[in-house]
This record gives structure tokens, C-alpha cells and sequence, in this order.
């Protein structure tokens, strides 16, 4: 009789891991394929939010910035800061970016800083060329104010052109034109077509 029991419980312990191996047989390679379903579909869920994100992979998605600034230096080191109420950044071109509200300071911090502001603007990353549009003011290291509609800003150079007419007034009286120039960080202006000047009397 003990050997009878002993041989029993064995075969019950035998038919247990026999229906466990089978077992094992359907939920393993079930298991398997699951997480292979599942790793495929992150693996293509993951690239179409890349594409939708990424404007370099087609996506309309665009770069939003709100209170942006861009830091520079001129050809002669001269630091400049370029700020905006918000920059986004174009899907078709990345190195265009847009600007609301800009404000643009050259020579940062220096002996002879020159500021402009706008209404807006476009600011090239390749050749760091700031163009602004809508109610442009132009305040030169001098002291001068000049007022035009459109002005464009080499930062490399530290130049600024405004190819639109301009009225202007600083230390030593007014003046418009049809264009002007601001070289040298605002050491020299150059007035071009119908300039009318009026100097202040000391």
C-alpha cells in the first residue's frame, strides 16, 4: 500500500507538470507574439509623432517661442541680442524665424550699443540678417531716433539699412529722406534722395 500511495502521488505530480509544459506551450509563444505586436506598433506610433513634430520630416507642426532671445557677436566680437515677444520657427526653412514684437540691441553691453524695435520681423539663423518691418525705430549710440517702416540689419557687420523714407531728430537737429544707412554702430548715417535736414540752435 505505501508503495501504491507513493507511486499515485508521483503520477499526480507527473500529470501536474505535464498539463503545466502544455500550458506553457500556448501562453509563451501567445506571450511572444503580444509583446512583438506591442513593440511594432510603439516602433510605428513613435515615427509618426517624430513626423508630425519634426518640420524637417514634412510635418506642419511649427517651433513656438514665446519671450525668445538669440545672442550673437559681430565680426569684431561685439555681442547683440535679439528678442521678441514670439519667434516661430518656419516648416519650410529652418533658419527662418519669425518675430512679433522684436527688439534688436547691437554691441550688447558695450560703449556704443544701437537698439531698434518693431512691429515685426524675420531673422535669418545662416546669415544672422534681422529684417523688420512696421513701425521701425532706430536709436543709434549717438543719440539719434530715426522712424521708418522697414529696416534690415546685418549683425555681422553691425549696418542697418532702411531702404523705405525716414524721419529722424537727435542732438543736433532733424531730418528726413527717401533712405538711409547706419554704419560704423551708428558712428556714421548716410541720408539718401530728398533729404531735408533742420539743425536744432545751441
Amino acid at each position: 500500500m505505501p508503495d501504491a500511495a507513493r507511486r499515485e502521488r508521483g503520477m499526480a505530480r507527473w500529470r501536474a507538470r505535464s498539463q503545466l509544459i502544455k500550458r506553457l506551450r500556448i501562453v509563451l509563444p501567445a506571450a511572444i507574439a503580444v509583446i512583438l505586436a506591442l513593440m511594432i506598433g510603439w516602433m510605428v506610433f513613435g515615427a509618426a509623432l517624430a513626423r508630425l513634430g519634426d518640420p524637417r520630416l514634412g510635418g506642419d507642426a511649427l517651433i513656438h517661442m514665446t519671450n525668445a532671445q538669440f545672442f550673437g557677436r559681430d565680426s569684431a566680437g561685439r555681442p547683440y541680442v535679439l528678442g521678441a515677444a514670439e519667434a516661430s520657427r518656419n516648416d519650410r526653412d529652418l533658419k527662418l524665424i519669425t518675430l512679433r514684437g522684436p527688439s534688436l540691441t547691437l554691441d550688447n553691453g558695450g560703449e556704443r550699443p544701437n537698439r531698434m524695435t518693431a512691429d515685426g520681423g524675420l531673422y535669418r539663423e545662416d546669415s544672422r540678417i534681422v529684417s523688420l518691418q512696421g513701425h521701425v525705430v532706430v536709436q543709434t549710440s549717438q543719440g539719434d531716433v530715426f522712424r521708418t517702416d522697414k529696416a534690415v540689419i546685418d549683425t555681422v557687420q553691425g549696418s542697418v539699412a532702411g531702404p523705405d523714407p525716414v524721419t529722424g531728430d537727435g542732438p543736433t537737429g532733424e531730418i528726413s529722406a527717401q533712405t538711409f544707412g547706419v554704419y560704423d554702430h551708428g558712428a556714421r548715417v548716410v541720408f539718401r534722395g530728398e533729404v531735408h535736414s533742420r539743425m536744432k540752435r545751441d
